[in-house]
């Protein structure tokens, strides 16, 4: 498993938090989801073979969230 820090574009509330947590979390491979509003960002426990970045960047972009990976 990987634990991977994305910071994310774009949230704003509480509803963010669980539109972001529900889109990774619909992935296979995704573990933990850990958003935090505050800092924009989001970590995310995941198997990279079944789940890599690329999946979770793209995942978010459909929620209409643009994110990036961030230096833990």
């Amino acid at each position: 498993m990987n634990e991977t820090l994305l910071h994310v574009d774009g949230m704003s509330c509480p509803s963010c938090i669980r539109h972001i947590d529900s889109a990774l979390r619909g992935l296979d491979g995704v573990e933990k989801v850990d958003v935090k509003l505050r800092e924009g960002t989001v970590l995310v426990k995941h198997d990279p073979s079944s789940a890599p970045t690329n999946a979770l960047i793209e995942a978010l972009r459909d929620a209409g969230y643009e994110s990036r990976p961030r230096a833990a």
